[in-house]
Formats: C-alpha cells, sequence, structure tokens
C-alpha cells in the first residue's frame, strides 16, 4: 500500500533511561472508518482511542467527526464515528470501486434534490391543490415547461 509508512524509530533497549521502550517504536495502526494505516506510538493510540470510545480514528476522520458533532450536537462521540464510519463504508464500496457510476449517481441525487427546492420540497402535490394538478396525477410545472415541444 502506497500510504503505509515503515518504523520510524526502534526502541531503546538501555535500562539507565527508564523510559518504556514502547513509547518510541511506531507502529502501524490501521483507521476503523476509512481504513488509511498511519505509524503511531503506542501512546498516542492508546489517547484516540480514549478519546473515541475504543476505536481508532486517523485525523482526517477525526476532523470528519468532530464536525459531525457540531452539526448535530445531540450526537454522541460513537454515534458520530459510526455515522462516518458508514459513510467511508458507502464511499469506499461505490466510488473508489466504480468511479463513473458514482458520478452519475450523484448527478441524480443533485437533480433530485434540486427539484424538491423548486417544487417547495414535496413535489407539486404539496403546494398546489390536487385540481390544479390535474387530479390525481402530477403534472409540469410552468416553471419547467419543455423548451423543444
Amino acid at each position: 500500500m502506497p500510504w503505509s509508512l515503515a518504523k520510524q524509530a526502534e526502541p531503546t533497549r538501555s535500562g539507565s533511561e527508564g523510559g518504556d521502550p514502547l513509547d518510541v517504536e511506531a507502529l502501524s495502526v490501521r483507521c476503523e472508518c476509512c481504513g488509511m494505516a498511519e505509524d503511531c506510538t503506542p501512546t498516542y493510540i492508546g489517547r484516540v482511542r480514549e478519546r473515541f470510545q475504543g476505536k481508532w480514528v486517523c485525523g482526517l476522520c477525526a476532523e470528519a467527526v468532530k464536525e459531525r458533532q457540531a452539526r448535530e450536537p445531540a450526537l454522541t462521540v460513537a454515534g458520530a464515528v459510526e455515522a462516518h464510519a458508514a459513510l467511508c463504508e458507502r464511499f469506499n464500496s461505490t466510488v473508489r470501486l466504480n468511479p463513473k457510476l458514482s458520478l452519475a449517481s450523484s448527478m441524480r441525487d443533485i437533480a433530485r434534490k434540486s427539484n424538491q427546492h423548486r417544487s417547495g420540497g414535496g413535489g407539486a402535490t404539496a403546494t398546489t391543490p390536487p385540481s390544479a394538478c390535474g387530479g390525481d396525477k402530477l403534472s409540469r410545472a410552468a416553471s419547467c415547461a419543455l423548451l423543444y415541444a
């Protein structure tokens, strides 16, 4: 994997320093959201796991989790991590496997949101009475008239 790094430092073995040798050795750890590997000291790994409810999260995903919590204050840390992990899972299973299909899906979502925004959020029947739309059927609004009819 191109983003994997080699060990940064060797542990100290001299007994006179009194430091824990594992604090110097960098270990490879994989993010539980996006799957990217980073080399970190065991002390840092422990601090991150303590902060994110036992899960190790890379720096980029940690920022995304913080942003999610800022948008939804009622969301717990574990809930924000789970939501971000689900988003990463969806990204890894769609965009990375088939970018063209993902682009088409994204454009469909944009068109759907744009249509909801123009029609007031619920389609033509939510903003106008059924009699104005031709009974039970949905009809094209005047603002959406075909250009080449």
